[in-house]
């Protein structure tokens, strides 16, 4: 609301506007170096599992 996030966590969203969903955290990683993100800057990210 007014550009503040009510929950700290923001999620990579798909094509269709939902969470996007990785087989495993390193296939989430590599989506993100092909963004330029690296990994002392994911070491602060959380990965999430659900079934």
């Amino acid at each position: 609301m007014n550009g503040i996030a009510l929950n700290p966590l923001e999620y990579l969203l798909g094509s269709d506007e939902g969470p996007k969903i990785f087989e495993t955290e390193e296939k989430a990683k590599e989506c993100l170096r092909k963004y330029g993100w690296t990994d002392e800057e994911m070491y602060w990210l959380v990965f999430e599992q659900v079934d």
